[in-house]
C-alpha cells in the first residue's frame, strides 16, 4: 500500500510540475518573465521533491535567464548558483547553468565572479568535446570579461582560439568576425592601438572575405569609429557611407544603424547638421521598412532627440527643414 501510494504522490508531482511548465511557455511570449520565473521555480521545488534533479537544474538555470532578462540581475544569479549547487552529470546541462551563472553575474557587477563562470562552463564543454561554434561563442564571452577586467593578453589568447577553431572549420567568415568583434571591444574599452594591431594582423585574410556584404559593413563600421578616434571626420564618413551601403546590401538592420549613427556623429563633428539629420531620417525609413516602425522609432528616436538637446530647438528644425527641403527637390528631378 506504501508503495503504491509513493507512486501517486510521485505522478501528482509530475502532472503538477508539467503544467507549471506549460504555464511558463504560454506566459514567455506574452512577456511575462517575471511570472513564468516564478512557474518554474515552483515546478523547480517539484522536481526536487520527486529526485528529479535534472530537470530541478534545467528550470532553475530557465528561471535565471527570465529574471536577467526582466532586469533583476541578482535574483537571476541566485537561481543560476541555486542549479550549479544541484549536482549533475549531464555536461551540456551544466555548461549551460555556468554560462548562466557567468551572465548573471556580469550583469550584476561581478565581474571576478563571471569569469570564473565563464572558465568552469568552458572547461565542461572541453569535456564534453563541444564543436568549434559553440565552444568558440564560450571563448568569446569570457574574453570579453576579460577585457572588462583590463586582462587584454589573456582575453588576445581567447580570442586567437576561438579564431583557430572557426578557421580550422574552414568557416573563414565568422572566425573574421571574431577579430572585429575583438577590435571594436578594444575600442570600447578605448585601447584604440590594440584594436589596430588586430585588424592589421589579419592582413590578406581581410581582403579575401570581401565578398562577404555583412562582414564589409561591420569591418566599415570599425574603421569609421577609428577614423573618428583619430579626428579624421572625412574618412569617417566615407567608410561609414560604405559600410551603410554594405549592410544594406547584406539585409543587415543593426550593421546598417550602427553605421548611420557614425555617419551622423562624423557630420555633426564637421558642422553639418543638415546631413546628420539625413543620416539619422534615413535610417528610420530604412529600418522601418525591415523591422516595422515600432523598432525604428525605438532606435532612431534617441539619437534624434540627443542631436535636438544638443543644437537647441532652433538649430534642429532649421536642419530638419533643409533635409525636407532636400527630398522634396530629389523627388522633383526623379518626376522631370
Amino acid at each position: 500500500m506504501m508503495k503504491a501510494e509513493d507512486n501517486r504522490t510521485s505522478d501528482s508531482l509530475d502532472d503538477r510540475a508539467d503544467r507549471l511548465m506549460q504555464s511558463a511557455l504560454t506566459l514567455i511570449p506574452e512577456g511575462q518573465w517575471k511570472k513564468a520565473a516564478e512557474a518554474l521555480q515552483a515546478a523547480a521545488c517539484l522536481h526536487a521533491a520527486a529526485g528529479r534533479t535534472y530537470d530541478e537544474a534545467r528550470c532553475l538555470q530557465f528561471a535565471a535567464t527570465l529574471t536577467r532578462f526582466g532586469g533583476n540581475a541578482a535574483g537571476a544569479l541566485s537561481l543560476a548558483q541555486r542549479a550549479c549547487s544541484t549536482a549533475l552529470d549531464d555536461l551540456p546541462l551544466t555548461v549551460s547553468i555556468h554560462a548562466e551563472a557567468a551572465e548573471s553575474a556580469f550583469a550584476e557587477g561581478r565581474t571576478e565572479q563571471a569569469l570564473a563562470e565563464w572558465t568552469l562552463a568552458i572547461d565542461h564543454a572541453r569535456r564534453a568535446q563541444y564543436g568549434p561554434e559553440a565552444l568558440n561563442a564560450l571563448l568569446r564571452r569570457r574574453a570579453m570579461t576579460r577585457v572588462a577586467l583590463g586582462q587584454t593578453e589573456a582575453a588576445g589568447t581567447d580570442f586567437d582560439e576561438a579564431y583557430a577553431l572557426l578557421a580550422a572549420a574552414r568557416d573563414v567568415d565568422t572566425a573574421l568576425f571574431v577579430r572585429i568583434e575583438q577590435a571594436a571591444l578594444l575600442l570600447q574599452y578605448d585601447d584604440t592601438s590594440g584594436a589596430r594591431r588586430v585588424l592589421a594582423a589579419l592582413g590578406e585574410n581581410m581582403a579575401a572575405s570581401a565578398t562577404s556584404a555583412h562582414l564589409r559593413a561591420e569591418l566599415g563600421v570599425l574603421r569609421a569609429r577609428l577614423a573618428r578616434a583619430d579626428g579624421d571626420m572625412a574618412k569617417a564618413a566615407d567608410d561609414a557611407r560604405q559600410a551603410r551601403a554594405a549592410a544594406l546590401e547584406a539585409n543587415a538592420p543593426v550593421s546598417y544603424f550602427a553605421a548611420a549613427v557614425e555617419l551622423a556623429h562624423a557630420l555633426q563633428a564637421q558642422g553639418d547638421r543638415s546631413g546628420t539629420y539625413s543620416a539619422l531620417a534615413t535610417a528610420w525609413a530604412t529600418i522601418s521598412d525591415a523591422l516595422g516602425k515600432d523598432v525604428a522609432r525605438s532606435w532612431v528616436e534617441p539619437c534624434l532627440l540627443a542631436y535636438k538637446v544638443y543644437w537647441g530647438d532652433e538649430a534642429f528644425q532649421r536642419a530638419k527643414a533643409e533635409y525636407e527641403a532636400e527630398r522634396r527637390a530629389a523627388r522633383l528631378r526623379q518626376e522631370s
